[in-house]
C-alpha cells in the first residue's frame, strides 16, 4: 500500500448490519505523482476491522468462507466535519407524488419519486401486505404499448428474477395495471456512482478497486446464469449506506428510438453501450465488459470516457477520451476493456478485472 498521507473521512452506517461481508469506504486522499486531464488520481490506505453490531458493540461472526468483496477501513475516533461521503438527505415528496401512481390493489403506498429516466419513473413505496419498503419501477407508457420490447423485457425480467447475489439488487415481480407495466424490486438506500463522481471527482485507486471487485463478482454470477446486463453506468450501480454496492436494473435494459416507420428498440445508455449493442448485432459477455471499463475509466479521470452522445453516429470515432493522462500500464488495460472491435476487447470481466486488478496493486505499492 501506498504512504502518502491521507485525509480520513466520516461514511455512514446503515444501524443494522445484516450482511457478513465488510463494508467499504470511499474517501478523498492525498494523490498519487501522476495527473490525468479530469483530476489526480489518489491512492487510499484501509485498515481492517471486523463489523460491529450497534445495538450490543460486539462484532459479528463472520460466515464460513467469506471472501470480502470490499475492504473494510478503521473509522476515525474524530474526523473532520464535512469531510466524508455522506448520503443525500432524503428527498421531499412532491405534490401529486401519489397521483402519479394510484395503484387499485392498494398494497401499495407510494412515498416519494426516486429517479425518473428515458425508460420511467422510480418510486420509494411502502408494501402494505409484506409492511416493507420496495421500489418500484413505473415503466413509460411507449415500452408498455411495444409489444416486441415488453415480450423481451418480461423474458429478461423473469430470468433477473433468478438471480440471487449480494451484490445485486433483487427484482421481486413485473406487475401492470391499466395498461401500464411496473416493475417491484428491492429497495436500495444510498447514492449512485454519478452521484458520487460528480460530489468527489476522481475516486482513489483503492476505492475503484473495491468497487471493480464487488462489480466484477455480481457480472460473473449474472453471467454464469445465462443473463447479461447491457446497462452498466454509474446510474445503475449504487453504495447503500451500509457501504455495500448493488447493482441495479440487471436485464432490463430497453431504450426506445424512434427514427424509423415503426418503434425499434436498442438496449444500454449512450456513452456506456458498446458498439455492437449500437448498431444491433449480436451480444454475448463482452459487450458487459465494455460497459464496465467505460465507468472504470470515468471514476478515475472524473471524465466521460464518451462524451459525444449528443451525435451518436460520430460517437466512437475518436475513441475513449482521457486515458492519456492515466499511467500507461492502466490506460492499456482500460483501452483493451473498450476496444472497438470485440475480438479484440478482454473475453470475460473476470479477465478484464483481473488485469485491472494487477496494474492497480503495482501502482499502490
Amino acid at each position: 500500500m501506498s504512504d502518502n498521507p491521507i485525509v480520513v473521512q466520516e461514511s455512514v452506517k446503515a444501524p443494522d448490519i445484516k450482511t457478513g461481508r465488510p463494508p467499504i469506504r470511499i474517501i478523498k486522499p492525498a494523490p498519487l505523482p501522476f495527473r490525468n486531464k479530469g483530476g489526480l488520481v489518489p491512492s487510499v490506505r484501509s485498515v481492517p476491522k471486523a463489523l460491529v453490531n450497534p445495538a450490543s458493540a460486539r462484532p459479528l461472526p463472520s460466515p464460513v468462507n467469506a471472501t470480502p468483496v470490499m475492504k473494510p477501513v478503521r473509522p476515525p475516533s474524530s474526523a473532520p466535519a464535512g469531510k466524508g461521503l455522506k448520503m443525500p438527505p432524503p428527498k421531499k415528496e412532491r405534490n401529486g407524488d401519489k397521483g402519479i401512481m394510484s395503484l387499485s390493489s392498494n398494497r401499495y403506498q407510494v412515498l416519494k419519486v426516486l429517479h425518473e429516466g428515458g425508460t420511467g419513473t422510480v418510486f420509494k413505496v411502502l408494501d402494505k401486505m409484506l409492511k416493507m419498503d420496495v421500489a418500484i419501477k413505473m415503466l413509460n407508457s411507449d415500452i408498455s404499448r411495444n409489444p416486441e420490447a415488453l415480450a423481451q423485457l418480461k423474458s429478461e425480467a423473469a430470468m433477473a428474477m433468478k438471480l440471487s447475489h449480494e451484490n445485486i439488487v433483487r427484482l421481486h415481480n413485473i406487475e401492470s395495471e391499466k395498461g401500464r407495466i411496473f416493475i417491484v424490486m428491492e429497495y436500495v438506500d444510498g447514492k449512485t456512482l454519478r452521484e458520487i463522481s460528480e460530489q468527489m471527482g476522481a475516486l482513489s485507486l483503492a476505492a475503484v478497486l473495491d468497487i471493480a471487485c464487488a462489480c466484477n463478482s455480481a457480472l460473473t454470477h449474472a453471467h454464469s446464469r445465462g443473463v447479461l446486463h447491457r446497462d452498466i453506468k454509474p446510474e445503475n450501480i449504487m453504495i447503500n449506506t451500509a457501504m455495500a454496492l448493488k447493482l441495479l436494473d440487471f436485464g432490463i435494459a430497453i431504450k426506445l428510438t424512434h427514427g424509423h416507420d415503426k418503434n425499434d428498440f436498442i438496449e444500454g445508455s449512450p456513452g456506456y453501450m458498446s458498439p455492437e449493442q449500437f448498431y444491433g448485432r449480436p451480444l454475448d459477455v463482452r459487450t458487459d465488459v465494455f460497459s464496465f471499463a467505460a465507468v472504470m475509466a470515468e471514476l478515475l479521470t472524473a471524465k466521460r470516457t464518451f462524451p459525444h452522445v449528443s451525435d451518436l453516429k460520430h460517437m466512437y470515432d475518436s475513441g475513449p477520451e482521457g486515458l492519456d493522462g492515466l499511467p500507461p500500464p492502466l490506460a492499456d488495460v482500460l483501452q483493451k476493456g473498450l476496444a472497438m472491435d470485440v475480438q479484440a476487447r478482454y473475453h470475460s470481466v473476470a479477465e478484464f478485472y483481473g488485469a485491472l486488478e494487477a496494474v492497480i496493486r503495482l501502482l499502490m505499492t
